[in-house]
């Protein structure tokens, strides 16, 4: 597997380490007196720093592509993130190993109550393989204020990622059925939502279909009435054009489009196949993420595939961005919440330490992990 976040992998094992000392090493300092009141001192790292040199050694790989070798062994060493998977209850841990999925933003179901339930797995999933998935919640009810707490809650807790929420759907014949669902991005209480999302820095992935008419108005009016929540357009590109995609993109910075590549090479429905929206993600090469929305009605090695068969016909420049930069850059940019920061001070009075903890929200949640499983011991 590749490696994603390593500097925040050694600022964590570090903290750990300042917290209560290394195997075969002495303690930094003697435990604080119980009266004495022990504080860490924590600042806030928002700075996102890609591989630049990531560019170049996609070069090597397709320089050293051998005949027939399949194109996730060719780009093995390329992290990927697939921001869209339902699979929280039933995760393909082995098979997302095999085909160089590094990262996952993982939910489970959408817009409706079980959700709740398969929000809390992709948390469980997410305190056992954090170096495998990003947590995202999708049981959020849009009519309620219960569902604004719910939202506000998993936030300060350490998701980082809201979605997938079901907008609007007409056509799709799960989605059109979901108690929660929108009739367009601002029905119910979703503009609270979006202002947690650009309170707490996190990305809102949402479904709308069909991707055009009222629904497509009402992101157009979301985006623009909250123009500091960055807003994932969910499998954009399905029963869609690239000409209709670029009309948003255009005009509104704070959208991404989530590019399902399975459907469009391998769904007989897709009118259009991959080659045909390379000039569009070439022309917003901040703007694309893949997603593989738990390879429906593809399955899963075709969803990949399809992402390998993207990858392998975009510039260097934009493979490296859409396959994990752009999104790596929304997650890194997250401060950490209060009651993480409060959570990480419970520990303060284990050991002292004179040294500053650098964290951003993804981070915090590492350290914590690492401090729960270590008192556990």
């Amino acid at each position: 597997m590749k490696l994603i976040g390593l500097k925040g992998a050694l600022v964590i094992s570090l903290s750990v380490c300042l917290l209560f000392g290394c195997e075969s090493n002495k303690p930094v300092s003697k435990p604080a007196d119980k009266k004495e009141k022990i504080t860490i001192k924590i600042s806030v790292l928002t700075d996102y720093e890609p591989d630049n040199k990531m560019s170049e050694k996609v070069k090597k790989m397709r320089k050293n592509k051998k005949t027939g070798e399949p194109l996730y062994e060719v780009y093995k060493n390329l992290p990927l993130i697939d921001v869209h998977n339902h699979q929280a209850s039933e995760f393909p841990t082995s098979t997302y190993e095999q085909l160089g999925v590094d990262k996952t933003v993982l939910f489970g179901n959408i817009s409706e109550y079980a959700a709740i339930h398969t929000d809390q797995l992709a948390w469980d999933d997410y305190k056992q393989r954090p170096d495998l998935v990003y947590p995202s919640f999708a049981g959020v009810n849009i009519y309620s204020k219960d569902g604004i707490k719910y939202a506000k809650d998993n936030l300060e807790k350490g998701y980082l990622a809201i979605g997938e929420l079901a907008a609007a759907s007409t056509y799709s014949p799960v989605v059109s059925n979901l108690e929660w669902k929108g009739e367009d991005p601002t029905s119910g209480n979703l503009g609270e939502i979006y202002n947690l999302a650009a309170k707490y820095k996190v990305p809102v992935l949402l479904h709308i279909d069909p991707p055009g008419g009222a629904p497509i108005e009402g992101l157009k009016r979301a985006l623009t009435e909250h123009p500091h929540t960055n807003i994932i357009f969910g499998h954009a590109n399905v029963a869609n054009t690239p000409e209709r995609i670029e009309d948003l993109l255009k005009n509104y910075d704070n959208l991404y489009i989530d590019f399902f590549a399975g459907y469009t090479e391998y769904d007989e429905s897709s009118s259009y196949k991959i080659k045909d929206f390379i000039p569009l993600i070439e022309k917003y090469p901040n703007k694309f993420l893949f997603g593989t929305d738990g390879g429906f009605g593809i399955g899963y090695d075709n969803a990949i595939n399809a992402i390998y068969e993207t990858i392998d016909q975009l510039s260097p420049e934009t493979a490296v961005k859409v396959a994990y930069q752009n999104y790596e850059r929304l997650i890194e940019t997250q401060p950490p919440t209060k009651t993480q920061i409060g959570n990480i001070q419970k520990y303060a009075s284990e050991i002292r330490t004179k040294e500053t903890l650098k964290l951003n929200k993804r981070m915090a949640n590492e350290l914590l992990f690492k401090l729960q499983e270590k008192k556990t011991k």
